[in-house]
């Protein structure tokens, strides 16, 4: 059941509710695996649904395409900053990119992504 309505430019979803409630059977669709019991708006993609850097990307690829939501601003690395490959990567990549080994990434909320479905755009 989808909760589009033609807009001009692209699909737009009525109110910020139906966005959450899609947004929701999404998540439920697209993540296998032990989830909390309930998704909430403050469930987090890295921290609640233990999503890792590919299967987040994938995830954000599927959802961008799904809602028409405009992706231009979305910087990925804020939310799941690049994991190195093995050892050797990881200690390059450390060396290399102290800003993001200091920061704990942004939590990437169930919230945020049913903003951006309602709105059309991301940030």
């Amino acid at each position: 059941m989808m909760l589009w309505v033609a807009g001009e430019a692209n699909n737009v979803i009525k109110s910020y509710e139906k966005a959450l409630y899609e947004i929701v059977l999404f998540i439920s669709e697209q993540v296998p695996g032990p989830r909390p019991r309930e998704l909430t708006e403050n469930t987090t993609l890295r921290d609640d649904l233990r999503m890792h850097n590919d299967d987040a990307e994938k995830l954000m690829d599927s959802y961008f395409e799904r809602f028409g939501v405009n992706a231009q601003t979305f910087d990925f690395e804020k939310y799941f900053p690049q994991e190195g490959d093995g050892i050797i990567g990881a200690l390059l990549f450390g060396f290399l990119n102290r800003k993001h080994r200091q920061q704990d990434p942004e939590p990437l909320t169930i919230a945020m992504l049913a903003h951006a479905a309602f709105v059309g755009a991301w940030g």
